[in-house]
Formats: C-alpha cells, sequence, structure tokens
C-alpha cells in the first residue's frame, strides 16, 4: 500500500468531507475579475457554438422554402447553422429530395441555402451523399463504379471423410482462403496447392474433415442504393470525386467561412458485419507477419489454443483497413481544403466495435471532430460515450461533437429531454451538438421527434436551449480535461471472443464475452463512484505519448495533457502481452494498478500465454486461471506500487480501490444518491487558458445538495448556462491539508439543471 497519501496518514479511509470538519483551516486567496470577455461571450453566446441541426428534405426544395425555414431556424429556434440532409425516396412511397441530389438543380438549390445562410450570419455543415449511410454518391457510385461497392465474407463448406479423393469446380467469387481442418484433432490444411483453372483435386486423408471455402462477394444493400467499400481507398477515391469534388468545383469559395464542417454518416458495418476487402489478406500479412489463409476458419470456429491471438489479427487487421480507407481519405480531403470533418459509424458506443467499426479509437485517426450519436433513445448506450471523447483526448482534438435525439419516441420528447440528453453528453466530454432534427415537411417526419420552430411542444423552449448549448460549448471547448484514472479498453478480448454467424450473438454490437464489464465500469466510475476517467487503447499505451513517472502516467499532449494515478483493467481472459508488461513498469514505478473481474491468461500475440500469466501472477499475485471468488485481493511491491483485484467490482470496493491511494479530484459530501434511474448527476473538470471550469449537471427529476471540495486555493464563480448570468460563489472557503490547499463550496442544482463554477 502507498504509505504517503491524504487519506491513509489522517484517517484512513474516510471522505474528504469528513477530514474538513477537523481540519478546516481558513486561508485567503486574492479576488479578481473574471475577463470582460468571457462574460460577455457567455452572456451573449458566439454562433460557432450553438445547435446546427440535421435539416432532412423530405420533399421539393424551393428559393422561397429555403428562405423561410432558414430564418425560422435561426429566429425562432436559435440555431446558428443547418446540415442539408438530403433524402432518397422511401419504398413506401414517402418522397425523398427533389431535385435530384448533385444534379444541376439541386446544386442551383443549395446555392439558395449558401446565399441564405451568408444574409442570416449562419453556417452550412456540409453533409457528404442523399441519405444515410454515406458513400452510396447518391446512387452514382454503384452506377459508374460497381466494381467498388461493398464486399461480404463467405463460409461454404462440406465434411468429407477420408480417404478419399475429393474433385469439384470452386464457388463463385474471389477465393480468399480453402481450408480443410480435422473435426476432432483440428489440424488445418490450406488447400492453395491443389487449386487449378477454377477446380480443386486434393486426397482427402483419413478421417473427417470439413472442407471450407471463403469468397469474397459483392454485398447486397439495406438503404436505396449499394454503398463503397470503405476500406479500399481506390474505391473511396472514386466516392469522394463524385460527390465531394463535385461541392469543392461549385462552391468553394465557401468553404472555410459559410461551410466550416461536413458530416459523414454511418461508416462500417452495420447490416453487414462480415464486409471484407480485396487486399484483405495483403494487409493481413503486413501488419502480422504471417499467412493468414490457413487461420481463416478461426473467424467462424474455436481452431485451439491459438484462436484468440487469431482472431484479434483478423479484427484488427479490418479496424486498420477501415480507418485507413473512408475516414482518412475523407479527413485529408477536408483538410486539404480548409474544413473539418465530422460524422461517426455506426455503434459508436456499443459493448462491441468489432461488427460495427472495427475499433473505434482507430476510426477516428484522421477525423477533425470526432462525434457520438447519442440516438435510439434516452440514456442509451451512455455508458459508450466516453469511448469518443477518450479517442479524442488521444487524438488532442478540441471538438468532440454528437448527433443527438435521432429516434427518441416523439410522444416522450419534451423540452426537458432536450436539457436531459445534453448535459449528460456534456458530463461525457461532447462541446459541439447536432441535434436530429429540423423536416423540411414537419407534417411527414420519418424519424422522430421533430427539434423544430415547427414544433408546437418544444418551439417555446428553443431559443433558450440554443443559448444554453451555446455557452456551454463556449467553455468546454478546447483545454484539457483532469482525469486521473485511465481505464483500458478491452480490444483485445472483443476481438478475440468474436466469431461470425454465432447463434448466441443477440445483435450487432452486443456479442461480448461474459467477462467483458468495461461499460459497467464506466457507469460506477461516471454515475455512481463519480470520478472521471478515461478510456485507454492498449495498443495505443505503447506509444512514447503514454509516459511513466513515479506513480503516475502521462498524456503527453500539447493541450489535452492528462496525468493519470491508476489503471483499472477490466474483466478479460485476453490481453497484450507488451501492453501488460508496459503496465508492469508503471507498477514497478510505484502505481495503483486495479482489476474488475477476470483476470487476463491468453496473449493477443501468438504463443504469448505463459508469460502473460506470469505477468498477472507478479503484479496481483493471482492465478488468473483460478476460479474468480468475492475475496479482493491486495498486492504491493518495495516501490509502493500496488495492485488490488476485484473479482466483483461495485460502487463500495471499486471507490475504497482508487480512494486508498488517491485523493479524488472532485469530492462530493454526500456523493448523492438517486432514487430512480430517470437522469444522472454528473460532472466534467476542464482546465482552459489555465483557469479551471467545472460543469456540474443534474438530469434528474430530483434536487441535488452536497458540499464540493476542489483541489486548489480557488477563487470561484457560479456561472448559469441556462440566463448567462455569472457572479462570485458565495460561502466558499479554504484549507490546507499536508501542504494541499483546497476550497469548498455548496452546490445546489434544482431538477433538470446545471451549472458552472469557473475559477479565476
Amino acid at each position: 500500500m502507498t504509505p504517503n497519501t491524504l487519506f491513509k496518514k489522517y484517517f484512513g479511509i474516510v471522505t474528504l468531507g469528513f477530514v474538513i470538519g477537523f481540519l478546516n483551516i481558513s486561508c485567503t486567496t486574492e479576488k479578481k475579475e473574471l475577463p470582460k470577455k468571457l462574460i460577455e461571450d457567455f452572456k451573449n453566446p458566439p454562433g460557432a457554438n450553438k445547435p446546427m441541426p440535421f435539416w432532412h428534405i423530405n420533399g421539393e426544395l424551393t428559393t422561397e422554402g429555403i428562405q423561410k425555414q432558414m430564418r425560422d431556424a435561426k429566429e425562432l429556434g436559435g440555431f446558428s447553422g443547418i446540415s442539408v440532409l438530403p433524402l432518397a425516396p422511401k419504398k413506401d412511397g414517402r418522397p425523398g429530395t427533389t431535385p435530384k441530389f448533385l444534379s444541376p438543380e439541386y446544386l442551383e438549390r443549395f446555392q439558395d441555402v449558401l446565399d441564405t445562410a451568408e444574409e442570416l450570419d449562419m453556417q452550412v455543415i456540409l453533409y457528404d451523399d442523399n441519405d444515410f449511410p454515406s458513400g452510396m454518391a447518391g446512387g452514382k457510385l454503384g452506377e459508374l463504379f460497381p466494381q467498388h461497392t461493398m464486399k461480404r465474407l463467405d463460409k461454404l463448406e462440406k465434411t468429407v471423410k477420408g480417404p478419399a479423393r475429393f474433385s469439384e469446380k470452386l464457388p463463385d467469387g474471389q477465393l480468399l482462403s480453402a481450408v480443410a481442418m480435422h473435426s476432432e484433432t483440428l489440424e488445418r490444411i490450406e488447400l492453395s496447392q491443389y487449386i487449378d483453372k477454377g477446380n480443386i483435386i486434393w486426397e482427402v486423408p483419413e478421417g473427417s474433415w470439413i472442407i471450407m471455402y471463403f469468397p469474397m462477394v459483392k454485398d447486397s444493400y439495406h438503404k436505396a442504393f449499394p454503398v463503397v467499400d470503405y476500406l479500399d481507398t481506390t474505391a473511396v477515391r472514386e466516392m469522394i470525386r463524385l460527390t465531394y469534388d463535385v461541392y469543392k468545383t461549385n462552391f468553394e469559395s465557401y468553404f472555410g467561412n459559410t461551410i466550416k464542417t461536413t458530416f459523414f454518416d454511418d461508416i462500417g458495418f452495420w447490416k453487414h458485419p462480415r464486409t471484407w476487402t480485396g487486399r484483405f489478406n495483403e494487409k493481413f500479412e503486413e501488419l502480422n507477419g504471417y499467412d493468414p489463409k490457413p487461420w481463416y476458419p478461426a473467424l467462424w470456429y474455436d481452431i485451439g489454443p491459438e484462436t484468440e491471438a487469431v482472431r484479434h489479427a483478423f479484427f484488427n487487421t479490418r479496424a486498420e483497413l477501415l480507418a485507413e480507407g473512408f475516414p482518412k481519405l475523407v479527413g485529408e480531403w477536408t483538410k486539404k481544403h480548409g474544413l473539418k470533418d465530422t460524422g461517426h459509424p455506426p455503434g459508436n458506443y456499443d459493448p462491441t466495435p468489432i461488427d460495427m467499426n472495427g475499433d473505434i479509437f482507430k476510426f477516428f485517426r484522421h477525423t477533425a471532430m470526432p462525434l457520438t450519436d447519442a440516438i435510439i433513445g434516452y440514456q442509451f448506450g451512455q455508458n459508450g460515450h466516453k469511448l469518443i471523447s477518450s479517442a479524442a483526448d488521444y487524438y488532442d482534438r478540441p471538438i468532440v461533437s454528437t448527433e443527438i435525439y435521432g429516434a427518441y419516441k416523439e410522444k416522450s420528447f419534451d423540452s426537458l429531454m432536450l436539457y436531459r440528453s445534453v448535459m449528460d453528453i456534456f458530463a461525457r466530454g461532447v462541446n459541439f451538438v447536432v441535434p436530429h432534427g429540423l423536416w423540411y415537411n414537419p407534417d411527414q417526419v420519418y424519424i422522430s421527434p421533430l427539434v423544430s420552430p415547427y414544433s408546437e411542444k418544444i418551439a417555446p423552449a428553443l431559443p433558450a436551449y440554443s443559448d444554453f448549448v451555446g455557452r456551454s460549448c463556449m467553455l468546454l471547448q478546447g483545454g484539457k480535461r483532469v482525469s486521473e484514472i485511465g481505464v483500458f479498453y478491452p480490444f483485445e478480448e472483443l476481438a478475440g471472443w468474436y466469431r461470425f454467424e454465432d447463434p448466441d450473438n443477440p445483435r450487432q454490437g452486443f456479442f461480448i464475452s461474459p467477462e467483458t464489464n468495461y461499460q459497467e465500469v464506466s457507469g460506477l466510475l461516471t454515475n455512481e463512484i463519480r470520478q472521471d476517467f478515461t478510456f485507454i487503447h492498449p495498443e495505443y499505451f505503447l506509444d512514447d505519448k503514454y509516459e511513466i513517472g513515479q506513480g503516475s502516467v502521462r498524456l503527453n499532449n500539447r493541450e489535452n495533457e492528462q496525468l493519470y494515478k491508476a489503471l483499472v483493467i477490466t474483466g478479460c481472459k485476453v490481453i497484450s502481452l507488451q501492453t501488460l508488461q508496459k503496465i508492469k513498469e508503471y507498477y514497478d514505478e510505484g502505481g495503483l494498478v486495479i482489476s474488475t473481474g477476470q483476470l487476463p491468461f491468453k496473449s493477443s500475440e501468438m504463443d504469448q500465454d505463459e508469460k502473460v500469466q506470469a505477468l498477472v501472477k507478479e503484479i496481483f499475485g493471482v492465478d488468473p486461471k483460478a476460479p474468480l471468488t468475492s475475496e479482493i485481493k491486495h498486492n504491493d511491491n518495495s516501490s509502493n506500487g500496488e495492485a488490488v483485484h476485484i473479482p466483483k467490482p461495485n460502487k463500495k470496493n471499486l471507490s475504497q480501490a482508487i480512494n486508498t491511494t488517491l485523493a479524488p479530484d472532485v469530492q462530493l459530501s454526500p456523493n448523492p444518491v438517486l432514487k430512480t434511474d430517470l437522469g444522472k448527476f454528473n460532472y466534467i473538470h476542464k482546465i482552459k487558458d489555465d483557469r479551471d471550469i467545472y460543469f456540474f449537471s443534474n438530469s434528474s427529476d430530483e434536487t441535488i445538495e452536497t458540499e464540493v471540495t476542489l483541489k486548489g486555493n480557488l477563487d470561484l464563480y457560479k456561472a448559469d448556462p441556462r440566463n448567462g448570468r455569472i457572479l462570485r460563489l458565495e460561502n466558499s472557503s479554504h484549507f490546507k491539508i499536508d501542504n494541499q490547499e483546497f476550497t469548498k463550496g455548496t452546490l445546489r442544482l434544482e431538477p433538470v439543471s446545471a451549472t458552472f463554477w469557473i475559477a479565476n
């Protein structure tokens, strides 16, 4: 155990609020006024920070309709921009957008949009296709370049008993592998040497053999048009030429002023979990150093001890191909033309990325403004939203977007829901809002709810809401987020577990091992223990950006620098040996490591399982292959490093494991307990322009009152994002414990409300 800590030195495991009762030593702090510009901008937030909703065009665009609806969006809704979202016609007869997408007539109407935006001082977000997902080019991609549309990996198999002579014609499609696997021993024989001129002839050895073909074929599509092969850079470049370049040719003079942002939508594997591409084998060998063809059965079957490592290699390869395909090329195009891109893959918040977006961290590698789509329903996927802001943290991206409210039920959507959802998402790192949304024909909304001045239910609330969002985003964009806990994103476990067409797979995005609990830990930390954290990608942890110090890990960013004083390994069987070795280095330097659930005993690198098991025993003093019990185990070393294994994590034991060595950045006394699951009490702490900014939000229907203790001798102001008022925080006090300065104040939040505390 680490001895030199506030809690253990004075009182053991107690709350800081209790300590304060004994050591309330008055200190003085110089009081200064906040900068006038900050006060004025908070009162009247800049348009760049206000909401810019989707504008679904379900009808015929006219100059008059464009001018009226954009004016109403600005003057009645308070929106500072719009994203024109052209729609494809529906099979049931519901109209799409006319004129036809990217036709000369459509471009004329888009010119009307830009002219009106200039007149009203609005921005136009350039939505990049005709409906979603992006990559259809309004149907032109499929018409002109059918060879560049999405591909799918199939498996065809038959069982043959040997000895026998096997001969048949190969299936249609590009054959990526042909493998025979013994039904009992799992011995595999790669069959390419027995293929000639479209036929296979093989002398089958004794035993029962499953002969498997793995052809790649053209995939179907679930929208009006086929989409591009997102993993193929040649295909994506053709798509860019058909869409992005058309906008450049016609409207480049608006880039960087009226048009500052582009938007892509649902780039990934939704409804296409077996998406594949022609150069997959080449990329696999480049990344992993061995031929993938003999290993293809692992995508469907358990093939023995190597299964998890091989699956990890396959799905990591696919994640790299996607990251370096569509999002990279679009990101490069926008940057070249002075724009910033935002957008998202499907399931970016789901428990597994494997069959949805490959790897959510890698997906956003080249995206200027990573985005999470807070859709489906209130709080859906809430424990996963920190994945997107954590990726943005790693890449040092100052803006994190959200597409929000889409597919919420109209019946339950009201003005309070506008605030509930956006407050929750702000506390998880978001600071730019794209509501879903406006509809050109508000009487025929295809995807509820209607977030529009034409909604009788919420129209009166929209101007104040837009100001609320503008004020909040103004303060939350940029700077660095204070997070002292790093939680490892268990990509190796997710990839090592996943297999195609498993009958137990409940739905895309949710097929995870019983051991996987990282999102539950996310919920515990954010909603119950209320200590902020950052997800760490295990592969990226190997980068020099993560620097190990004495008892800490520093994320070395130019702006969003973070210092972690605790690392958490969530439940998993599979981990990277290299990542574990660096965790061990941190532990040896006096760091706190916590495991929550199953300890890993398999390596994502081939033939390294025993080394993983030995390292886990060294760190935690526990055999990772032993059955889980409820007993919490502590292990330490001579450098004050501490390891805590919590087989069954909950609010109490996880909080104790963290706080025995780590004084919370934000201490709540009492830590509020909400009576229902409707709404959350959360916070986020950022440092911007050398000024501490705390955002506290209460999206519940309960009143919350608590004492808040913050590190540092702070001169605090209270800023209300609802009305723009900034007042000095009354009755705050200052004190020291062991030469550490603290500031204490009373926080009271009415139902569905939020406040900022700003330190001068």
